[in-house]
């Protein structure tokens, strides 16, 4: 490592723990989650149309990482996540109480969230999470921080998510930072298409027509997910932007490199080319380490 390098790096983890929140807001501690799951494989669970065309049945004894209203589809399947996160400052506060009886009706799931949400849009508010969602056994609050190209790769993926997780353009990245701190050696993704589009339908915070900013669904015609009622009538979301999530896959890829870690995608088509793809269903025949129980 040059010497330019190493000075940079430390410069970016002095500016991490200088930021780290303290008082009500601190984050948790998350080093008994680290490598927990060494040598495993695990499932991260985007949430797009891809998922109706795949036999959900066959995750029933997988480790599963899902990710904002994957509550609807429950009703369609028999298992449950065993880890679960969401960080976006539009779903958080407007899907809290689907998120809190989710948690409470399963114990068993753990659950991560920023501990400080920092709106998208507008004048950017910050504020705590436990503020909207009450802390639990089964929840933990880490520290993220705003994505940057000056550090790279670590200020676009960080490999200590004790010590930061860094914001994603896609909660899928949030789901990686975890899966590869907990230790897994093969993440395969499913139900990450990568693929966006704003119906005519939807409409500003001001009611207006609009395909940029902070978006509300005026009916449920939601084509972006699993369920057209998932950012349906009523729902607050953010005019998404594939081509970000593109690049940061991309970093996350360089940052997971000579680490162990191999990240396949198993999405039924969509537009995420960055990882090498692998059928879904043939993953389910070949041998594997039995999941931590």
């Amino acid at each position: 490592m040059s010497a330019f390098r190493a000075i940079n790096g430390f410069n970016f983890f002095r500016k991490i723990a200088k930021s780290r929140p303290s008082g009500p807001d601190a984050p948790d501690r998350l080093l008994q989650f680290k490598n927990i799951h060494s040598g495993q494989r695990c499932f991260v669970m985007g949430n797009g149309p891809s998922l109706g065309k795949m036999d959900l049945s066959m995750l029933q004894n997988e480790i599963v990482f899902g990710c904002n209203n994957i509550f609807l589809l429950f009703d369609r399947i028999g298992w449950r996540p065993q880890y679960y996160t969401c960080v976006d400052s539009r779903v958080l506060p407007d899907r809290a109480t689907e998120i809190d009886d989710m948690l409470k009706s399963n114990p068993a799931m753990r659950a991560f969230f920023p501990c400080i949400v920092e709106e998208h849009f507008g004048e950017r508010h910050r504020y705590g999470t436990r503020t909207i969602l009450n802390p639990g056994q089964n929840r933990s609050f880490f520290h993220e921080v705003q994505s940057s190209e000056k550090y790279l790769p670590a200020s676009m993926f960080s490999r200590d998510a004790d010590r930061y997780v860094v914001q994603p353009f896609t909660v899928a990245i949030t789901m990686l930072q975890l899966a590869a701190y907990m230790g897994f050696s093969e993440i395969y993704l499913i139900g990450c298409d990568t693929t966006y589009r704003v119906p005519k339908t939807v409409t500003s915070d001001s009611g207006e027509a609009t395909r940029d900013g902070a978006l509300v669904s005026t009916a449920d015609d939601d084509p972006n997910h699993f369920d057209p009622s998932y950012f349906g009538k009523g729902r607050k979301w953010h005019d998404p932007r594939p081509e970000k999530m593109i690049e940061h896959y991309q970093h996350a890829k360089v940052a997971l490199s000579g680490s162990g870690v191999q990240v396949f995608n198993a999405t039924v088509g969509g537009a995420l080319e960055v990882f090498p793809r692998v059928d879904y269903g043939g993953l389910f025949a070949l041998p594997r380490k039995k999941a931590a129980v």
